[in-house]
């Protein structure tokens, strides 16, 4: 007979509700059932007392995880050591299911890790193109010849991500390429919010206008930058900032076809030069839609809620990302997220990526507890539950017979402090 093991005494925290002093049975990886009965004599015991035991945590939206190409531009890849600790990473922070949408990678390219990592796809013909315009360096010829479509077919969990901050002057333009491209020529290092006060003044928030030279000028003394690199900034804004934009947005409806064939939900990249393509789209296409981090920093709050509501209302799945806000802030603010929680229009969480920064769904989670928008049991729903139906795992994502052993042990008090996590009934921390 298969070992047991019990998760008992904490209050079980699952699709909305909670069951307290529960009694967990878990064997051969399963949960068998939820009562209040004691172990057996001698039985292996995980003592939750005065602790919520809530399911594995599912990031629907994370990056870094895998050997394949990084984002939408299709960038190099990370060393396994790497990708391996932004593993370790999120499964100590409770996350025991993460979606990784940097859109190209293929199977192969998974690493062995306790924590599952699915896998989304987004090699469609105009995201292979802007890939190539701002980077591509990733792209390995297995890779470029695996479609999207042969990924949904072989297990592939969503398309997305569909644009991101690489191919729509967003945030990976502005921590990453362009400083790059400054740097390399002139020696100025940018931060972030220079980067895109930067691209903001010569290309506007859609970064399709025309280039407003006098505005970049404008900016550029702002920050004291020497005029003499504006020919290096100019160039280096609109090459990695501007160019792949129309073609990157042109992978929406290629997106959306594809989910509407195959019923897999597609992620997109929420920002301010992508939200009106996506209206657009979600009023027109038969397709299931998640707006991904409708917190972008790029949307202000009125907008955002406004949209959000709009979305919904279309059938569209409204998603937002802790990125950086929760403590560090140094990228992103947290006003965006808390307007649209304070509005009831959130449905699901994730990290996203925030430069390597991300922070803890489940410290999120406890921000909005703490000011009193969402209760303890609407949070995990929101990064547990939820995302699993929108991506069809019916085996994880609550705490009931017959689904996978996927369990996390959190104080109270403080949800970020995860003291236990179980994968398949495998205890891997705690």
């Amino acid at each position: 007979m298969s070992e047991e093991l019990f998760v008992v005494g904490g209050t079980a925290m699952s699709h909305g509700q909670r069951v307290e002093h529960a009694t967990i049975r878990v064997r051969d990886g399963v949960i068998v059932d939820v009562s209040h009965a004691p172990p057996p004599p001698d039985s292996r015991v995980i003592d939750a007392t005065d602790r919520f035991v809530i399911p594995g945590v599912v990031n629907a939206h994370a990056h870094g995880l895998t050997l394949g190409p990084l984002f939408s531009s299709a960038a190099e890849p990370l060393a396994r050591d790497a990708a391996q600790a932004n593993a370790d990473r999120h499964l100590s922070e409770g996350v025991t299911t993460a979606v990784n949408i940097c859109g190209f990678a293929i199977e192969e390219d998974r690493i062995d890790h306790p924590m599952r990592i699915e896998l989304g796809t987004t090699n469609l013909p105009h995201a292979r193109e802007a890939a190539a315009i701002v980077d591509g360096a990733g792209l390995t010829e297995a890779q470029r010849h695996r479609s999207a479509e042969a990924m949904v077919a072989s297990g592939a969990v969503a398309i997305g991500e569909v644009g991101s901050g690489a191919t729509l002057g967003g945030g990976v333009a502005a921590y990453r390429y362009v400083p790059q491209a400054v740097r390399d020529a002139t020696g100025i290092e940018l931060d972030p919010a220079s980067a895109t006060l930067l691209i903001d003044a010569l290309v506007g928030p859609l970064r399709t206008g025309e280039p407003n030279d006098r505005g970049l000028s404008q900016a550029m003394e702002r920050l004291a930058l020497p005029m003499s690199a504006f020919p290096v900034v100019r160039k280096a804004v609109l090459d990695y900032a501007a160019a792949p934009v129309l073609v990157s947005l042109g992978s929406f409806g290629e997106a959306c076809a594809l989910s509407a064939l195959t019923g897999v939900p597609a992620i997109f990249h929420t920002a301010e030069p992508s939200i009106r393509e996506l209206l657009r789209l979600a009023r027109s296409a038969d397709a299931r839609i998640v707006a991904g981090h409708m917190n972008h920093p790029s949307i202000p709050a009125d907008e955002a809620v406004a949209v959000a509501r709009e979305l919904r209302d279309l059938g569209v799945v409204i998603d937002v990302s802790s990125l950086d806000i929760v403590h560090q802030q140094a990228m992103c603010s947290p006003e965006v997220a808390d307007a649209l929680v304070s509005a009831g229009v959130v449905d699901t969480l994730s990290t996203d990526y925030a430069g390597g920064s991300w922070e803890s769904m489940l410290g999120l989670v406890q921000r909005w507890v703490r000011m009193g928008t969402i209760t303890v049991e609407q949070g995990i729903a929101m990064c547990t539950s939820t995302p699993a139906e929108v991506f069809g795992f019916r085996d994880r994502g609550r705490i009931a017979p017959g689904l996978l052993a996927d369990l996390v042990v959190v104080r109270q008090d403080d949800l970020e402090a995860v003291e236990c996590v179980i994968v398949g009934g495998d205890v891997v921390i705690g």
